[in-house]
């Protein structure tokens, strides 16, 4: 008897508990849509940092792309129709520029969401956007909540249930409502100096986010603060994240603990017109990543004359700095010509030590996999140079200067740039070497990573017997390859300083370079 008075106690509680349940949700008026929200709204909710977006956000072709920029909005009509059909991506020409988020509220009632002034996006809304690239329009027909893409500032679209994830909009304020993430951790890659930014981050560990939408992402570092990424300026993919430390501050020098991803379902097919049911996510991972510090002094650099050149403003303590010197020719995919050494084993260029902020300039070659016989080391007089800088502990921005040969000028030790030289050559040192004299290298290398690369260069110097003498230096690479430059011997030029003014007999060729393209 006793066991079945319990069990009626029970069965009347739960009873009690379904009734105040139902009557507490039939009392709740709550509404949830998708709305578009300004990202430094967006951000704030959170108590995430942003930038000014109309600091960072300029009139482009691109907001049309729903691959890239599906997961916010942007103003301005990004797509023109001819007579014939014929789709054009006119963004730019309209000012179209991304502005915000599109994500889930919750409010108290619709009227707090009618209060923002926002347009009414519905099941039946439809719009094409546009996006240019490689010379060639592609277009996307959004249908229902798609078309917030194209709407203004608090647009909206009414969801018939509650998704996993949501802010809330309380007295017309946004505040963080509810996260269920995803919670895993990813090794961050890291590159300098890229097309896109400063700082580039390689998350293709992020998988969960490669098939979505991305609709907003947050960086922490290890202070704690938190930063929020925009579309088209720092959000490229999922995977490719790039900013300028100018316009997004506070993470050079910091380690990135935390990435955070909102996504939300993406339409694999924007022609059949309907939209998949949406569905948001929330993924954060953690991370152990250093970021260098972006130097943000003066550089300067200027040639002493072919065989010199001198770079001031480098950081006080700067480590293992080192550069790479070349010019291009051509547009978008860039041809570069290096006066620092190649790599002899692969011809591919090598960084070259800046200590004291000189760097010493040597002709030589080396023979490519094709063959090809590749000279560097050699000034074109009126032709502006790029220095590429490596650093173990800081980013250092490139620089430029031009090489002018009516402006070179020499110290009374240095050797006589007019006299009568010969073609040099460059080979392996690890080849046998039946020269009758020694010589002898200093060698200083470091490990390179895709976050800093440094090379050292050493010199050697050894007094000639007679003008008939050969005298070597040798050169070591960033990728401990030794290459050794050789003067003719019947120039009498001796060791490293020689060896530095020598020209080379053979046409220069042109070094391609691939770069990623984006």
């Amino acid at each position: 008897m006793k066991h079945k008075r319990s069990m009626a106690a029970v069965m009347a509680a739960a009873a009690a508990m379904s009734s105040g349940a139902i009557n507490a949700f039939a009392a709740d008026d709550s509404v949830y849509v998708l709305m578009n929200i300004p990202y430094s709204v967006f951000y704030a909710a959170d108590g995430v940092a942003a930038a000014d977006v109309d600091a960072v956000s300029s009139a482009t072709n691109k907001t049309g792309n729903y691959g890239k920029t599906g997961g916010a909005y942007h103003t301005g009509v990004t797509v023109s129709v001819a007579e014939d059909g014929t789709v054009t991506a006119v963004g730019k020409d309209n000012g179209s520029k991304v502005r915000g988020v599109i994500w889930a509220v919750k409010a108290d009632s619709i009227d707090d969401i009618i209060a923002l002034g926002g347009e009414v996006v519905t099941d039946s809304s439809t719009v094409t956007v546009a996006t240019l690239g490689h010379g060639a329009t592609t277009s996307s027909t959004l249908v229902g909540y798609e078309a917030l893409s194209e709407a203004s500032d608090y647009s909206y679209y009414e969801l018939a249930e509650a998704p996993d994830n949501y802010l809330e909009l309380k007295n017309g304020k946004f505040t963080a409502g509810t996260s269920n993430s995803v919670s895993g951790s990813v090794d961050l890659g890291v590159s300098y100096g890229t097309r896109w930014g400063d700082i580039q981050l390689d998350a293709g560990e992020a998988s969960d986010a490669s098939d979505k939408l991305i609709n907003a992402v947050v960086l922490t570092t290890d202070d704690g603060v938190k930063h929020g990424l925009y579309h088209l300026d720092q959000i490229w993919a999922f995977n490719q994240l790039a900013w300028k430390t100018d316009v997004l501050e506070g993470l050079d020098g910091k380690k990135i603990t935390n990435i955070r991803y909102y996504c939300t379902v993406k339409d694999t097919d924007t022609t059949d017109g309907t939209a998949p049911e949406y569905v948001n996510y929330v993924y954060d991972y953690t991370s152990d990543l250093e970021l260098s510090e972006v130097y943000t002094g003066e550089v300067t650099a200027k040639f002493k004359n072919e065989n010199t050149l001198t770079i001031s403003g480098l950081p006080e303590d700067a480590e293992n700095v080192s550069v790479k010197v070349y010019y291009t020719t051509g547009g978008k995919n860039a041809e570069y010509t290096y006066i620092t050494p190649l790599d002899a084993e692969t011809a591919k260029p090598v960084f070259v030590s800046a200590d004291d902020g000189v760097v010493a300039i040597t002709t030589g070659s080396v023979t490519d996999s094709e063959g090809n016989t590749i000279t560097f080391g050699e000034p074109v007089d009126g032709t502006e140079y790029t220095i590429e800088f490596s650093c173990d502990n800081y980013f250092i921005r490139n620089t430029a200067t031009v090489y002018n040969a009516s402006e070179n000028t020499y110290d009374d030790s240095s050797s006589d740039a007019s006299s009568d030289t010969d073609s040099s050559s460059v080979s392996d040192s690890s080849s046998n070497d039946t020269s009758s004299d020694d010589s002898s290298s200093a060698t200083d290398t470091s490990s390179s990573s895709s976050s800093s690369s440094s090379a050292a260069s050493s010199s050697s110097s050894s007094s000639a017997s007679s003008a008939s003498t050969s005298t070597k230096t040798t050169v070591s690479t960033a990728g401990g390859t030794n290459v050794t430059v050789t003067p003719n011997p019947n120039t009498g030029a001796t060791g490293a300083a020689g060896a530095a003014v020598l020209l080379a007999a053979s046409a220069v060729m042109i070094v391609r370079k691939n770069r990623n393209d984006k």
